[in-house]
């Protein structure tokens, strides 16, 4: 449905797929943002015993199943789907803006994330230091 492409420092989504499944966008730029944090963190961001605790909470067994046979990091996929699940989407951009600016990446916040200014339109693009 979507993807982050690190080496072009891109996040992706196959809009067609995404309604094709009738599957929400904002969620699945949502769960890709995610992965971005992941990515600037370094690997996980929920500690074990909680992201399995989590993850029984928030993913159904069938939805697991595929994580687990997928070939990716099951951990790190499970993380993504239940922070995706337990956030929303201006708390994801604002963590994804301060581990940006934690870890010294420039990272451009898409439109549809960045804040409102006072007088209701969008802010221009923000970008780490």
């Amino acid at each position: 449905m979507g993807g982050w492409q690190r080496e072009q420092a891109v996040v992706f989504l196959c809009a067609s797929n995404i309604q094709a499944q009738g599957m929400d966008q904002e969620e699945i730029l949502r769960h890709e943002l995610i992965h971005v944090i992941q990515d600037l963190q370094h690997g996980a961001l929920v500690p074990e015993p909680l992201l399995s605790i989590l993850s029984r909470e928030y993913i159904p067994s069938g939805e697991a199943m595929v994580v687990l046979t997928s070939g990716n990091d099951a951990n790190l996929e499970f993380e993504a789907r239940v922070l995706t699940r337990m956030l929303s989407t201006p708390v994801v951009a604002q963590w994804l803006r301060e581990a940006a600016i934690t870890h010294r990446e420039a990272v451009a916040t898409p439109m549809a994330l960045a804040p409102k200014d006072p007088r209701g339109g969008k802010t221009p693009d923000h970008r780490g230091p």
